[in-house]
């Protein structure tokens, strides 16, 4: 009977042994760390596709919700590495501020509207609700979630094959999304106060420009505020009707167009325009309906309003004039008032291309202009000859169409925007002028959702 075999020999075969072992929880803590750091490089160009697609979908929001969608989809693909894993959901929320934990609903309509069966949720700053277009809701904000399976290179080695991310949300407003706009604008306001505004449509028209006022942030935004027709330059009100037409000479004549300059911090008139005191603040508070004199002028406060943008304005900021009338032109310094045959709709369309061909956007609102109250140009020739009021409006607003004015209407996203005169419309009025003031500022950012 043999013995069994010690020395030397018995322990090179032990040390094999050993060696192949170990061997194979190194090749194990390699396969996890190679694969998981393959793992996290997964889910950070997950995060970066799905935020690349969200800010692109935001920004055709809130006219295009379906454009929004496909092109969220198509900029998260081309974003991530090999394309896009299967199953990635796009959908759609409202948000608006926050009071007290409490969703500011003065916001609904005007930044995005979720219907009737709106689920709000909220935090100190924001509130989201889901928000569904197919069902005709407003929404501003894009939200993608996905998770993605990542195939391992050493992981097989022990038997695991693949990983999976953590689930990825990522979600892109347009506009304000529920704070004070961050984007700095120069904007100058144009509001109609001929005899034509009587004293209802006044209230609402200085409802819907204090509505701006009070939206806007004096640190990023200066807001001027200009009337049709002219203002005294002296007085408690600035914005009192002038007795005349005069004249419109630049600038000896600028404040008669556009009484209240360029207003917030470090503006021509530096205030915080927040405050009920300001300027701004008691201009809009103060205007009223011209005498019956007085017609529509559309020609002369716009190359007042560019003047003011371009000489009173912030070099390189986004600047805009939005002009809300309740009538085509009748009445221009040039042209005077009422007279057969002048091209006065022709002159202001002018007058607001020389404004857009200087880089500034402008935004029109027609007032009671839908149906047949949408009277057609008094012009006797020319491409507005028989043509509407609501027409030439959506032609002078920069890159507009003219869609028949079905109601508070801006159903194209474009810069063009119209709203019947009906009972109860002073909030609608307001809508209409913080969507134009939003638009302004436009611009789309990753949000955190409540």
């Amino acid at each position: 009977m043999s013995k069994p075999q010690t020395g030397p020999k018995r322990e090179q075969g032990q040390i094999i042994v050993l060696f192949a072992l170990v061997l194979v929880v190194l090749m194990g803590f390699s396969a996890l760390v190679i694969d998981v750091g393959v793992l996290r490089n997964a889910n950070q160009n997950l995060w970066n596709a799905l935020d690349a697609g969200a800010l692109a979908g935001a920004s055709q929001l809130p006219a295009d919700a379906a454009n929004a969608q496909a092109i969220a989809l198509q900029y998260a693909d081309d974003n991530y590495p090999a394309g896009l894993p299967s199953g990635v959901t796009v959908g759609f929320r409202c948000v608006i501020g926050s009071v007290g934990g409490a969703p500011r609903l003065s916001d609904v309509p005007s930044v995005c509207d979720p219907g009737p069966n709106a689920i709000w949720t909220s935090n100190a700053t924001i509130s989201s609700s889901p928000c569904f277009p197919a069902e005709g809701d407003i929404c501003n904000t894009v939200v993608l979630e996905s998770a993605a399976t990542v195939p391992y290179n050493f992981g097989p080695a022990v038997g695991v094959t693949t990983g999976t991310t953590q689930t990825v949300l990522s979600a892109a407003c347009k506009g304000p999304c529920g704070t004070k706009p961050s984007v700095p604008v120069d904007l100058v306001l144009l509001v109609d106060r001929t005899p034509s505004m009587d004293g209802a449509d006044v209230a609402n028209a200085r409802s819907a420009a204090d509505s701006v006022r009070k939206a806007y942030n004096p640190v990023e935004q200066w807001m001027a505020f200009g009337m049709i027709g002219p203002s005294q330059t002296a007085g408690s009100c600035l914005t009192a009707p002038a007795p005349a037409l005069g004249t419109a000479n630049i600038p000896s004549d600028l404040r008669r167009w556009v009484p209240i300059a360029l207003s917030g911090i470090g503006a021509p008139i530096n205030q915080s325009y927040t405050n009920s005191g300001s300027t701004l603040a008691q201009g809009i508070a103060c205007f009223a309906s011209g005498s019956g004199t007085v017609a529509t002028d559309l020609t002369d406060p716009i190359p007042m309003a560019t003047y003011e943008l371009l000489n009173n304005g912030r070099s390189g900021i986004t600047k805009g004039i939005i002009l809300m009338t309740d009538g085509q032109p009748n009445n221009s310094v040039a042209g005077g008032r009422f007279t057969a045959g002048y091209n006065y709709c022709q002159k202001s369309n002018d007058a607001a291309t020389v404004a857009k061909n200087a880089g500034i956007e402008v935004f029109t609102i027609g007032f009671g202009l839908d149906g047949s109250n949408d009277a057609a140009c008094l012009d006797g020739s020319g491409p507005f000859h028989n043509k509407t009021a609501t027409q030439m409006l959506a032609s002078m607003a920069t890159n507009s169409v003219d869609l028949g004015c079905p109601g508070g209407s801006n159903d194209d996203g474009d810069h063009f925007y119209c709203i019947p005169k009906t009972s109860g419309a002073s909030a609608d009025l307001s809508a209409i002028f913080k969507a134009a003031a939003n638009a302004l500022v436009g611009g789309t950012k990753l949000i955190k959702l409540p």
